[in-house]
């Protein structure tokens, strides 16, 4: 039987243990199942003492003998020479990471070197004779580091863990522990304090090796240390409020998806059926958004038009009806029923189908759109009067030939132009031409047509440069119903 002074032993090896395991994160079951090959939850004594020289342990042989008769199991089922239930041993070594008392007792140790803050140290400082002469040193130290931004642990690193074998790198990589000379040399306020007050930290701060563990002093620096300073000014980004109506607001997802499959001329059916072997006409709300990632349709919707495109075509099991979805879609290029009407004429879709795709202009007031006119007219009464080009200006700005420019270069063309206009005069002119969805990219070439129109011969002119060539086709001899047209219809027009 064990007394009561062993008792108090193997407590106080216990709590060794967990402050040695408790910073390093460490399992100590992983330590004795090369031991276990049964997984009987025992070991041998000498195991035992295995498993607690790889855990990194040093006990003497005594106390290892202690501990493992401490942990002893007696019954019928126990049969030498595993005896020693190791399983009761790691429940209560891990008992250390459920206790929080614990946590906060140990903060003090914490250390900030690598790989994280959750590596603690378990170096106790010594005690000092005069408790109170040493605070006052430690203050001043602190003042130092503040006054010259001097931060103690950097200086030590180099020598803590060097990643080049070196002889001057007595101690442990990580350890927080450099020899006394180093700690000496590398000092860095020899001129601030006296040799009496550095042999006091080497004194506090001492191993029973002889080293001296910067960490702690690093850590114990920096609860005394003041109040941080201030933190840095920021400017984070605060949205204002937008209150403007959009075109697209009124305008339902299905057609503006419509719009986008007809601009790009995309075939949707065959994506969908990739995710359907069986061609039932269902798919999976993830699928519907890996297919629209793919057509690169997904920058057109947002989260919320997802959902209400979900709504419209979701069955009750919970899958999407793309098949109906793509019916929908395709009634920009089809007409469905025209074997049932052979007279009825089906044209292309043009520019009107796919404005929705590519514009996303404002709804103003009737009140706002008097104020853009007359605008608008005086600006175009002043190049009448000047006759000034504007285009080569914002050809100028427009470097990539996209048609438009920002709300700034447009202020600053019409500052160019010697045409005055306030800030809340540009601000009515870019309600008008900013049609992408935003307040600042200005279509300048409708601008151009709004206020310096070309003439009408002009116009004529350019198109029929840009107009493919017809050639001369005389007139058919039969009408639209399959009649023979009369002598003079049929005749060519020379």
């Amino acid at each position: 039987m064990m007394h009561e002074e062993d008792d108090d032993m193997v407590v106080d090896m216990v709590h060794l243990i967990q402050l040695h395991v408790m910073p390093r994160r460490v399992r100590c079951r992983e330590f004795f199942n090369d031991f276990d090959p049964l997984r009987s939850g025992r070991c041998s004594e000498a195991n035992f003492a295995r498993a607690l020289g790889n855990l990194g342990m040093r006990f003497t042989e005594d106390e290892t003998k202690m501990l493992a008769t401490h942990f002893t199991q007696y019954g019928p089922k126990v049969s030498k020479p595993s005896v020693v239930n190791y399983m009761h041993f790691c429940a209560e070594v891990d008992k250390i990471f459920a206790d929080e008392e614990t946590h906060e007792n140990m903060k003090s140790m914490m250390m900030t070197s690598s790989p994280g803050s959750t590596v603690m140290s378990t170096f106790i400082p010594n005690t000092m004779e005069d408790e109170e002469h040493f605070m006052h040193v430690l203050h001043r130290v602190a003042v130092l580091c503040k006054a010259k931004g001097v931060v103690i642990k950097p200086l030590y690193t180099d020598l803590d863990r060097s990643a080049v074998p070196s002889p001057s790198m007595l101690n442990s990589r990580r350890g927080g522990k450099v020899t006394r000379d180093q700690f000496k040399r590398n000092w860095p306020f020899k001129k601030e304090m006296n040799p009496e007050d550095l042999e006091l930290l080497c004194d506090r701060y001492a191993t029973p090796a002889g080293d001296v563990h910067f960490m702690a002093l690093h850590n114990e620096v920096s609860e005394v240390l003041p109040e941080p300073a201030q933190p840095f000014p920021t400017s984070p980004l605060h949205l204002r409020p937008d209150s403007t109506e959009w075109a697209h607001q009124e305008v339902s997802v299905v057609q503006r998806i419509q719009a986008k499959v007809v601009e790009k001329r995309m075939r949707l059916k065959e994506h969908f059926q990739d995710f359907d072997a069986l061609r039932k006409g269902l798919c999976t709300p993830g699928q519907v958004k890996a297919v629209f990632t793919i057509l690169n349709l997904s920058r057109e919707i947002d989260r919320n038009d997802f959902e209400t495109l979900l709504s419209l075509y979701m069955q009750d099991d919970g899958l999407f009806n793309y098949q109906a979805f793509v019916l929908d879609v395709d009634r920009a290029f089809t007409t469905p029923g025209l074997e049932r009407d052979p007279l009825a004429m089906t044209e292309m879709p043009g520019s009107e189908q796919t404005s929705l795709a590519r514009r996303n202009p404002m709804r103003l007031s009737p009140s706002k759109q008097a104020k853009i006119g007359k605008l608008e007219d005086r600006i175009r009464t002043f190049i009448r009067k000047r006759r000034v080009l504007m285009k080569p200006m914002f050809q100028d700005f427009d470097k990539c030939h996209r048609g438009y420019v920002t709300r700034n270069q447009f202020s600053r063309i019409m500052s160019m132009m010697n045409i005055e206009l306030d800030e809340k005069a540009v601000g009515y002119l870019c309600n008008t031409y900013c049609d992408l969805g935003n307040h600042n990219d200005f279509n300048w070439k409708r601008f151009m047509i709004a206020v310096d129109p070309p003439a009408e011969d002009v116009e004529t002119a350019m198109l029929e440069m840009t107009s493919p060539f017809i050639a001369f086709r005389p007139k058919s001899y039969f009408n639209d119903r399959g009649r023979v047209l009369g002598k003079t219809m049929s005749m060519p027009m020379l």
